[in-house]
């Protein structure tokens, strides 16, 4: 896949945001102009030997994509440069409270969307981003992706990042994205990255996976509600072994490390492994190696989806 970040400000001032804090708007602007961008996308090796895209998608990053002034701009060259490529982009979602913005980006087609709810409510999203009307917006974004959707929109993903404030409300969030947005792809539950804002803020947000593991089991009652529900960023001795076949390996290796006494694990090669930050915000005495040998794994070809299925012998 080949990433271009468009730009370093975002709308939102999420209290756990694994980006530094001069990712907000209120800081000089760092990003690229159209031109610059247009010169970075055009000059990328995305190609195979064969002349083929690599992977066939573009992805779009930030901050926050769609508030760059020349946002449609950069879709649209984008499209023309590679008109058969899926583009995918991460977004807090509320510039599609704009109907006209929506209609006007899904127009461009074969588009994958990931957009993240903080909370089920105002109240409890707004403290989050720390952005009054930024639930309301996210919401009525949301409601007119759905209703766009057929100009061009490939799949919609939704996540949930777990830390200490939104862990105890995941349920209600699942409830709210069954409730109001029954037709989405993928629901993703995401451990936080503890770098960045999220580090820094780290005796607000900060949760270790033992206070987590006790929310899990009232989550995977979720499920079968969903057509995809995922977990990111969680190592295997986190998480019960009959949810393995829903974890997916996300981060990039430079970002991820093993213990030594992971080396005794059955089963380290499924796994993820644990985020340096993690380690150094958290230390490593919550990892244990699995050794009892007790699961029959049916691996999966992908190297992000390790495990498709898992039998007790």
């Amino acid at each position: 896949m080949a990433v271009f970040c468009v730009w370093n400000k975002c709308n939102n001032r999420c209290v756990m945001c694994s980006n530094p804090l001069d990712f907000q708007m209120e800081n000089p602007y760092k990003g690229y102009s159209l031109k610059q961008l247009k010169d970075r996308i055009g000059s990328t090796d995305v190609f195979d030997r064969k002349g083929n895209l690599i992977d066939n998608k573009i992805c779009l990053t930030g901050g926050e994509p769609t508030i760059h002034p020349d946002f449609l701009k950069i879709v649209a060259f984008v499209r023309k440069k590679f008109p058969q490529s899926i583009i995918e982009m991460d977004s807090n979602g509320r510039r599609f409270f704009y109907s006209s913005f929506t209609k006007k980006f899904l127009s461009f087609k074969n588009i994958n969307l990931c957009i993240s709810l903080h909370g089920f409510n105002a109240e409890t999203h707004d403290a989050v981003t720390r952005t009054p009307g930024s639930f309301d917006q996210t919401v009525k974004g949301l409601e007119n992706i759905f209703k766009y959707k057929e100009l061009g929109l490939n799949n919609i993903e939704l996540r949930i990042i777990i830390t200490k404030i939104t862990c105890k409300y995941a349920e209600k969030i699942l409830k709210l994205i069954k409730d109001r947005f029954s037709g989405v792809d993928r629901v993703v539950i995401v451990f936080m990255e503890m770098e960045g804002q999220a580090g820094d803020n780290f005796k607000i947000v900060g949760l270790t996976h033992t206070a987590f593991s006790k929310y899990i089991p009232r989550i995977a009652k979720w499920i079968p509600k969903f057509k995809d529900l995922r977990f990111y960023h969680f190592p295997l001795c986190t998480i019960d072994y009959s949810l393995w076949p829903h974890v997916w390996r996300t981060l990039p290796k430079s970002e991820v490390t093993f213990l030594p006494s992971c080396n005794k694990c059955s089963y380290k090669k499924y796994c993820l492994g644990i985020h340096k930050h993690y380690l150094k915000e958290v230390g490593g005495s919550e990892f244990k190696p699995i050794t009892d040998k007790k699961n029959i794994i049916k691996e999966g070809e992908s190297f992000h989806h390790p495990i498709l299925k898992v039998y007790k012998k």
